[in-house]
């Protein structure tokens, strides 16, 4: 609608002076823009013509009229709201304002609010927004309060600011309260006590800190430089961080030394300038003390386990190795935690590796009781017999939290089991050898005796030399000769006694030192060479006529020598293989009893066999 001079008021104003003159307001009870009164029209023109967000409610309705600055106040409600009811525009909020309306119009004193919370709908949910407002009365020509001048802005994100500011000091208050360790903070170079929280006040058993310089309450620290430390950190905005630093306090008229973990920590502002020392402690005491006993009850177990000759180590639930005692070290010659992890499987023989694996993976996987026997490795190279043992411990739910084992040398105990074994496969052996050589004995003197008395007389003398020679390896129940210490070259003469002599063989040769075998010794020997002569008996030079046998013996050093040489008309290269039981009796015999080596070597009409010896064992 046009507006004549009478409506120039309403020239400019923005968007809402150009809506204000679009406004169909005769339908209005307010009427036409012309019949207004002065002091709406004067009200509005400021209203229009200010930067400040301001509205007009005219009125007995409070008819709402407003600014561009104002406009994005009602939100979604703009441009609706405009020439529309309070009541009806602040229908969510009337509660709050409504009250403050009346008070103005039934008063005519002005109202104002900051940060007053009003729960306003946007965007179809009620939001809980902060204002700044005003109300102002405007009165008519005839003095009655007609209308209300109202300015103001939203203050919701500079109060939500502040609320969750005021929360994270109340936040930060309480944990600053309720942290278990001991915070402070001093202000300036005299370190005056700002804050405390009471984690602080028992440590260094003292309440009335606050505004009182740490000289002046704790001078117990003075003599014990702690104050130094804080010039020199307030000094150089270095920080200084302490690690179990005993600290003795003075709590309720006595000393009381303390461990404690600090942090000294420069306090500056936006510039640089130093404020103060950030204060953190924490009383470490009790741990220290644990420590203590760990490492206490740690050395009493090293102790314990380096006392005794078995071997210990201990892993962790995966099987991980960490610890061996010093007879593993002791034993196997290698560094200290070189077999740690599972390096310790490189100690193991070959042969045994897989198997010991699979037995460990097993009891890892199980809980069970590891046991196993292994050779493990000497620091002499040689790989001696070990049991295997190691038991679990779990904690209260059950769970596995530690492997304990021992490796103990049973490596006598094996030898002498494989020793007594091959003496009963020998005692078995000889029984039948002994029937196969008296058969010869008898077979042989019946084709060259003429009468029966010859060939009785021939037997017997033969038995007779056989039984001399087996007095000198008979065992006791514990398989040790009966007789004493005998010469080697006695012991040679009468185990070959029974096969020398008549037309059993060609020619023989026994050469060597005088040398004393202990009677241990001896009973070895005269297996070896019963063995031997038994051998050349049945199958080489003391069966075949025109054979020849030689036995020399020589001492080198610590070392004794002895070759056994056959030479036959028609040598049997099969006879001397290394693998028959003969030849293992022989070699278990030198290589475990005596220490020594033994070689196998055939020749072109016989064959070769050599043993050396170690002197020492040859005495026992």
């Amino acid at each position: 609608m046009g507006l004549d001079a009478a409506g120039a008021f309403l020239d400019g104003g923005g968007r809402m002076g150009q809506l204000i003159r679009d406004y169909d307001w005769a339908s209005t009870p307010l009427g036409p823009v012309q019949t207004w009164p002065q002091s709406l029209r004067s009200a509005l023109s400021i209203s229009l013509n200010s930067s400040f967000p301001t509205a007009i409610y005219w009125g007995p309705e409070l008819r709402l009229l407003y600014n561009d600055a104002w406009s994005p106040i009602p939100a979604e409600r703009h441009p609706w709201a405009l020439g529309r009811p309070a009541a009806e525009v602040w229908g969510d909020i009337w509660e709050v304002v409504g009250p403050q309306f009346a008070k103005v119009l039934e008063t005519g004193e002005g109202f104002s609010a900051y940060d007053q919370m009003l729960p306003i709908k946007r965007g179809g949910i009620v939001q809980e927004t902060y204002w700044n407002y005003s109300f102002t009365a405007i009165r008519g020509e005839d003095n009655r309060i007609s209308g209300i001048f109202n300015q103001g802005n939203e203050t919701t994100q500079i109060v939500q600011a502040r609320l969750n500011a005021a929360k994270e000091v109340s936040r930060l208050s309480r944990m600053f309260r309720q942290a278990p360790g001991a915070i402070a903070i001093l202000r300036g170079p005299d370190h005056v006590f700002d804050i405390a929280n009471p984690a602080y006040l028992d440590l260094v058993g003292k309440q009335d800190l606050l505004g009182k310089a740490v000289r002046d309450v704790l001078p117990e620290v003075v003599d014990q430089g702690f104050t130094d430390l804080l010039d020199q950190v307030y000094c150089t905005g270095e920080p200084h961080v302490g690690r179990a630093v005993p600290v003795a306090f003075n709590r309720s008229g006595h000393t009381e030394q303390r461990h404690v973990d600090f942090v000294f920590q420069p306090i500056s502002d936006e510039v640089g300038a130093r404020q103060g020392i950030f204060v953190q402690a924490t009383d470490v005491t009790e741990t220290m003390r644990a420590l203590t006993a760990v490492r206490d009850s740690e050395q009493k177990y090293h102790a314990i386990a380096n006392s005794i000759d078995q071997m210990i180590w201990s892993t962790r639930p995966d099987g991980y190795h960490d610890y061996f005692n010093d007879r593993w070290y002791d034993f196997t010659g290698v560094p200290q935690g070189s077999t740690d992890g599972q390096a310790w499987k490189g100690m193991f023989h070959p042969e045994d590796q897989d198997r010991t694996t699979e037995v460990w993976a097993g009891s890892l996987a199980t809980g069970k009781p590891y046991h196993i026997e292994y050779r493990l490795r000497h620091r002499s190279g040689e790989y001696r017999w070990m049991i295997g043992r190691a038991q679990c411990v779990r904690d209260e739910s059950g769970q596995i939290v530690r492997w304990y084992g021992t490796c103990t040398d049973i490596h006598a105990i094996k030898m002498a089991e494989e020793s007594r074994q091959l003496l009963l496969d020998e005692l078995n052996h000889r029984v039948k050898n002994l029937f196969t050589l008296v058969g010869g004995i008898v077979s042989m003197a019946a084709r060259t005796s003429e009468t029966p008395a010859e060939m009785a007389a021939s037997v017997q003398g033969r038995m007779q030399a056989l039984a001399q020679a087996h007095n000198l390896i008979r065992f006791s129940g514990q398989g040790t000769i009966t007789s004493g210490t005998v010469s080697l070259s006695d012991l040679v003469d009468q185990i070959l006694a029974p096969h020398l002599g008549g037309d059993l063989v060609g020619a023989s040769l026994c050469d060597g030192p005088q040398m004393q075998l202990g009677e241990r010794a001896a009973t070895g020997m005269a297996l070896i060479l019963h063995e031997l002569a038994t051998n050349a008996a049945k199958y080489g030079a003391l069966l075949q006529p025109g054979g020849h046998l030689t036995i020399r013996w020589t001492v080198s050093g610590s070392t004794l020598t002895i070759t056994w040489a056959e030479e036959c008309p028609t040598p049997k290269p099969d006879v001397v293989s290394g693998s028959g039981f003969g030849s293992r009796l022989i070699k278990a015999t030198v290589e475990g009893q005596f220490m020594g080596r033994v070689d196998f070597a055939s020749t072109a009409s016989g064959f070769v066999i050599q043993m050396e010896l170690e002197l020492e064992q040859l005495l026992a």
